[in-house]
């Protein structure tokens, strides 16, 4: 790459003191690379630097040079001096390049379970924190206080700009009322209640009095494990109470009664081999299809394949392309058998 942004020629050199001339060269710190046969004379590659060191020593050697092809930018350009038009579409090129860097093209969401990413992204849009919004605006501490206030359930969040990316990412307390209710149950005292009647299959009891054993039969609203400790002396004597919240692993056969009522016949979707498929692209916010569009009249569903544009791996391009695969359908009225309908 170094040599082809400098240039370098290709040459053919011809005469009896070929050695001799290779000799100076490399006396002369002149490299040349690709040295081979050609003809009754010798083919190597140089650069345009050294290639201009030559003259002096083809004279004492009484070699003669030939240029056989010229490579790279300098020589690119010399040629394409008078293609204006060519140099102004790299010019405005790199002007879109430089101006496209200046803004945000894809806010990443990282950590969050409770909150969608969707959400997240509705939120800071309201803030008028989008796609495309410069990055001299976002201010990375107030976005990442806007989002803890917003949403009580983060405890952490970072904000970071790499490229044309915002990353966010975040830390929910997700478990944060669940263990309230924890803490809450441990400092009150719970019973375990029967809301159905059956047979205990098993049980393995953490904390509190368990009243029923495997086997025994219970009714709806009886006690299974009791929060309330009895003090005894060592006459074994009632002598006071404590309480705590049951804590326990019960597994009962009950019965639940179920109904469920559904048509015995039913649409299915029988796809043609008609099946097309089209492009579209997007700027921005704008897309623009190309191909047929399916007909008005027609069932079909469309499955859609994107793909993102990206200089870099955090340089992404605020364009995307894909595929729209069309699949045309008709519908069936079918009936489910006996067997179909006691599956279902």
């Amino acid at each position: 790459c170094l040599r082809y942004a400098k240039g370098y020629v290709h040459i053919n050199f011809y005469g009896e003191e070929k050695e001799r001339f290779l000799n100076l060269c490399s006396a002369n710190d002149i490299i040349l690379w690709k040295l081979m046969p050609q003809g009754e004379g010798q083919m190597a590659c140089m650069s345009i630097s050294d290639f201009k060191k030559l003259r002096p020593i083809s004279r004492k050697t009484k070699i003669k040079i030939r240029i056989a092809k010229k490579r790279g930018l300098p020589f690119f350009f010399q040629k394409s001096r008078k293609r204006k038009a060519f140099f102004l579409g790299i010019l405005c090129f790199c002007a879109l390049i430089y101006t496209l860097s200046l803004r945000i093209w894809n806010i990443h969401v990282d950590g969050n379970i409770t909150y969608s990413t969707q959400t997240v992204l509705k939120y800071l849009e309201q803030e008028n924190i989008r796609h495309g919004i410069l990055k001299k605006s976002v201010n990375c501490a107030e976005v990442a206080s806007m989002l803890r206030r917003e949403f009580p359930n983060i405890t952490w969040v970072s904000a970071r700009i790499e490229g044309t990316r915002l990353f966010l990412e975040m830390k929910e307390n997700y478990n944060q009322e669940q263990e309230q209710q924890t803490v809450d149950q441990e400092s009150t005292p719970l019973d375990i209640v029967a809301k159905k009647s059956g047979t205990v299959m098993s049980i393995v009891t953490r904390s509190g009095v368990p009243l029923v054993k495997v086997g025994d039969q219970f009714k709806k609203g009886d006690i299974l494990v009791s929060g309330t400790l009895e003090i005894k002396n060592d006459a074994q004597e009632t002598i006071g109470y404590e309480y705590t919240s049951a804590d326990a692993d019960l597994y009962a056969r009950t019965a639940y009664s179920y109904y469920d009522e559904f048509p015995m016949e039913y649409e299915e979707r029988i796809y043609t081999e008609d099946q097309k498929n089209s492009w579209f692209f997007t700027v921005m916010n704008y897309r623009v299809d190309i191909g047929p569009s399916p007909p008005e009249d027609q069932r079909y569903d469309q499955v859609a394949t994107t793909h993102p544009l990206y200089l870099t791996e955090n340089f992404v391009l605020p364009f995307t392309y894909g595929t729209i695969q069309t699949l045309p359908y008709q519908i069936e009225v079918r009936q489910y058998t006996k067997e179909e309908a006691a599956a279902k």
